[in-house]
């Protein structure tokens, strides 16, 4: 077993000791699976909808609607799957109500860019990013979730994609993988000035 897998493996175990604690009335159990998964609940929430302040509320509904409904958690899966269901749920009602997605810079929600690089490496992280960020906004709403997913946490594989999307595996591989593929060309058609 690799260090990555063991990681996974702990995680997982960890996840369901919480989970049984929290079952058992342990609130502080329950601060610390809100802890550990707030940030990265909050990023797919806003990738997925584009809304800084609508991404917040999403997320406390999402954490509000795991506490409410905890006993219905299913130990032979990942925690970290059924939440991203949750989350993915409530980002479809919320597209459903206002039937709005919104463009917005990342930038305002988060700034992954570290004090410790060069300007010039801040600079091309930057562009990259906003190359990203450019060509994410061009996929539909099925392959912006699997990207998203799939860069969200180092933990998940394709197969926990498609459990929280509820699609077979393969499928998953094969709409990331053709995705990654028209990135490269998105990129080189960029850097030619073709748009």
């Amino acid at each position: 077993m690799t260090i990555k897998e063991s990681k996974g493996v702990l995680a997982l175990e960890e996840d369901l000791k919480l989970v049984q604690e929290v079952l058992k009335g342990n609130i502080d159990s329950f601060n610390i699976l809100v802890n550990k998964y707030e940030f990265t609940v909050l990023k797919f929430v806003y990738n997925t909808i584009r809304d800084r302040e609508a991404s917040e509320d999403i997320t406390q509904e999402v954490f509000i609607a795991v506490y409410n409904k905890l006993y219905t958690f299913r130990k032979e899966y990942k925690f970290s799957n059924w939440l991203f269901q949750i989350a993915k749920n409530k980002c479809i009602d919320y597209v459903r109500k206002y039937k709005r997605v919104y463009e917005a810079n990342v930038e305002d929600f988060y700034d992954i860019a570290s004090s410790e690089i060069s300007p010039e490496q801040s600079a091309e992280y930057k562009e990259i990013k906003k190359l990203v960020e450019s060509y994410i906004g061009t996929l539909n709403e099925l392959d912006r979730q699997i990207i998203i997913l799939r860069y969200l946490n180092d933990n998940i594989t394709f197969l926990d994609i498609g459990e929280i999307l509820d699609m077979n595996e393969s499928a998953v591989k094969r709409r990331y993988y053709k995705s990654r593929e028209k990135f490269k060309e998105f990129r080189l058609n960029r850097e030619k000035g073709c748009k």
